[in-house]
């Protein structure tokens, strides 16, 4: 088993003089029997499409892990097959949605789930979500405001990027019953559902409630949790039935995207003891550094407000005391750590900080956010003692 530091092209190569904490991907090695696993297929030469055997043997692993992880019973003919989640929200919105429907998204939001409805003709409803204490919940009123007026779907993102939310079963519930008594459709990403980091369980929406069930549609993937996104692999699973054998009719277009690799890395992952392991480290590792995030923040940013997260690998960070525009831009130029502006999860003034990374690498981060909060505290500092001069 290994979950040490593995190569991070991604992360520094949009940003290569800068530490890279902006994407959402691990820079930890991948775990041994996923590395098997594509190898495996590499040296058999079996690099063509997938075949129905490969694809039905990954619907037994998810059917096993969610069964095993969530106590979830999900049926293997309810999952279809997708390159990655945007493209199965892209799926959900073409063929789910009636034409011009309104979709409501909780804000802050991952920049697709923002974007991608207009693509295809709809209306996104921004909800801002409400800050109660350490975290951040869902504005249950606002989401009802926004069904009242028509929205037919509401997107939940559990656990949530970028707040590192992990949703109640008290919350999904008051959300489902909302949800029923305006007859409108759930679509529920769960990518990061591996990746807990407290005692607050992941619960599937969807086993919430024979309600919740009805009207939801599930996407989730091994990408998140155990390193894989670019082996574009994931599932939607379909909880209704109608809306299973509905999903026959596309399925079809939609699996040709989906990477040999990635079903034979989805199986290594959810099947393999070992990969069990790999992931247990991981989550670890991540706790300890999710708790050096807050304790940074605590003593030496005054002016930053930190959501702690539940899950994920994602730190969000409230910075509109520093009074910039673009505070991305700024630690990136200033001090050399490239972060996710707020704007693009529709939260200007806010920061993603991406903490998955190697010990000291993360050190450096924080060293570099706490040296560029003080060069705008210098700088403050000079022009009140100039006005005072002059």
């Amino acid at each position: 088993m290994s979950a040490s530091d593995g190569p991070i092209p991604l992360l520094a190569a949009k940003y290569p003089d800068a530490i890279g904490a902006w994407v959402a991907e691990m820079s930890y090695d991948v775990a041994r029997p996923i590395h098997e696993a594509v190898a495996r297929e590499l040296q058999a030469e079996t690099l063509g499409y997938n075949d129905p055997v490969s694809l039905e043997l990954a619907r037994e692993s998810l059917v096993r892990w969610m069964k095993s992880s969530y106590d979830w019973s999900v049926q293997p003919d309810s999952i279809g097959f997708v390159s990655d989640i945007v493209t199965g929200f892209g799926a959900v919105l073409n063929n789910f949605l009636p034409p011009r429907s309104h979709v409501v998204v909780p804000t802050p939001a991952y920049a697709p789930l923002l974007d991608v409805p207009a693509m295809f003709g709809h209306t996104v409803v921004r909800v801002p979500s409400l800050v109660d204490g350490p975290r951040q919940r869902m504005d249950i009123e606002g989401i009802q405001r926004a069904l009242e007026d028509g929205a037919r779907l509401v997107v939940l993102c559990n656990p949530h990027n970028p707040t590192g939310r992990v949703f109640t079963v008290e919350e999904l519930t008051e959300l489902a019953d909302l949800v029923e008594r305006f007859s409108a459709r759930v679509f529920s990403d769960e990518i990061h559902a591996p990746l807990t980091l407290t005692t607050v369980p992941h619960t599937p929406y969807a086993k919430v409630s024979a309600a919740s069930a009805a009207h939801t549609i599930t996407a989730t993937s091994a990408s998140k949790g155990w390193n894989i996104a670019g082996l574009k692999c994931a599932q939607l699973i379909f909880s209704a039935p109608q809306d299973a054998a509905r999903w026959k009719h596309t399925a079809g277009f939609f699996v040709r995207s989906v990477s040999r690799l990635g079903v034979s890395a989805l199986r290594a992952a959810y099947d393999h003891p070992e990969s069990q392991l790999w992931l247990d480290t991981v989550r670890a590792r991540l706790a300890r550094n999710n708790a050096l995030v807050a304790e940074t923040v605590a003593a030496r940013l005054p002016e930053v407000i930190h959501f702690p997260a539940e899950a994920t690998y994602l730190a969000w960070l409230d910075c509109r005391e520093l009074g910039l525009e673009e505070p991305a831009a700024f630690f990136r130029e200033h001090v050399g750590l490239a972060m996710t502006e707020g704007t693009e999860f529709s939260a200007p003034g806010h920061l993603r900080l991406n903490f998955a990374l190697p010990e000291d690498l993360l050190a450096k981060a924080l060293s570099a956010l706490v040296r560029g909060a003080e060069i705008l505290r210098a700088g403050r500092h000079h022009e009140r003692g100039s006005t005072q001069h002059a």
